[in-house]
């Protein structure tokens, strides 16, 4: 099926398509604003970082460990619920991530590493935890969203991910240099211009074709594997469609067994295998035998290939590859993407609790 200018207004009247579009700009704005910020000291000398943060303000951390898990100087843990570790401290940094600023858990979160006397850095557009930050005395990055037309926290993921990285180079945690970040973005001006046109030569838009009417599982690995995650939620959230997400080699250790059946199930599954060549070559190996052990069990699947020649590069070059390809399956099913229903009407639920 054919997407067109108009197929695309019609079902993105709040404008996800552009929001897309500018992850660039967005990754731009925030590396160009946390420059100027400075934080206490005494935050270069914890041993642990824990984020607190909930779908599209976890997921960039998600992004960021599998990047830079070979560059970053302190381990760094998700906080998805309302408990801290029991572990956290006076030497633990809690940073607080929730762009509307009204997530509940992180609120949480936020008291409870006040009882604790933990060092916090609050990352949001407003909201109540701006102000908590304020009456707490937290330092904090309130960013305005500019190129986020759309408003969704998911396709703010350039601010998100480039603000935490800016913070952790702020206080020593990772070695980033300009000239990568410059290098990066003028590599993702050029994809985000072929994964924007709709023709037959935008992989985006020829993957999400290829994925219609199906279940995707993706598959990723290494650098990529924080990828694999932020596209099953995209595919879940954007394109209102049932997807999962897998590592290799975990995978091959239990998913293998685990396509057996149902066979009604198995035929509609897709395996999207995420590649590359700076994979570990023993990875790349796992790849292929991966897809022969799919073609026996008569699965299909279809392999996804970021461009650039470093980590970070690719990883970002997948995040807007990926952003693209959901929204235009989400075109494809006759679904406006920006909307999630089913999950404000949960937090609806939860409100009267």
């Amino acid at each position: 099926m054919a997407i067109t200018a108009s197929l695309v207004r019609q079902y993105d009247p709040r404008d996800m398509f552009s929001s897309v579009g500018n992850i660039p700009n967005q990754i731009e704005a925030a590396w160009a604003d946390i420059a100027d910020r400075s934080f206490p000291d005494a935050y270069r000398e914890v041993r642990h970082v824990v984020v607190a943060g909930m779908g599209g303000s976890a997921i960039p951390t998600h992004f960021i460990q599998s990047v830079f898990r070979d560059r970053l100087s302190v381990p760094v843990t998700i906080v998805s619920d309302y408990t801290l570790p029991s572990w956290v401290d006076r030497q633990t940094l809690v940073l607080l991530s929730s762009y509307s600023g009204g997530t509940e858990e992180v609120l949480a979160a936020a008291e409870q590493a006040q009882g604790t006397g933990s060092p916090m850095v609050a990352l949001t557009t407003g909201g109540k935890l701006a102000s908590v930050a304020k009456s707490y005395g937290i330092p904090s990055v309130v960013f305005r969203s500019e190129h986020n037309p759309c408003e969704q926290p998911r396709i703010a993921i350039g601010y998100a991910a480039t603000y935490q990285l800016g913070v952790f180079r702020q206080l020593g945690f990772i070695d980033l240099t300009d000239n990568e970040m410059k290098n990066t973005l003028s590599s993702l001006r050029s994809s985000s211009e072929i994964y924007s046109g709709l023709d037959d030569a935008n992989p985006a838009l020829m993957f999400a074709n290829l994925a219609r009417c199906r279940t995707p599982l993706f598959m990723a690995s290494e650098h990529l594997a924080g990828n694999a995650h932020i596209l099953a939620n995209q595919w879940n959230e954007n394109a209102k469609n049932m997807a999962a997400w897998f590592l290799i080699p975990e995978l091959n250790h239990h998913l293998l067994e685990g396509l057996t059946g149902p066979n009604a199930v198995r035929k509609s599954l897709l395996a999207v295998m995420i590649e590359s060549d700076l994979y570990n070559s023993r990875i790349q190996n796992r790849y292929a035998i991966t897809r022969q052990v799919l073609e026996e069990q008569k699965v299909a699947s279809h392999s996804l290939v970021p461009c650039g020649a470093s980590v970070l590069t690719q990883a970002f070059d997948m995040l807007i590859l990926g952003g693209f390809a959901s929204f235009y399956q989400a075109v494809l099913n006759g679904v406006n993407p920006t909307p999630i229903p089913w999950v404000d009407y949960f937090k609806e639920l939860m409100k009267k609790q």
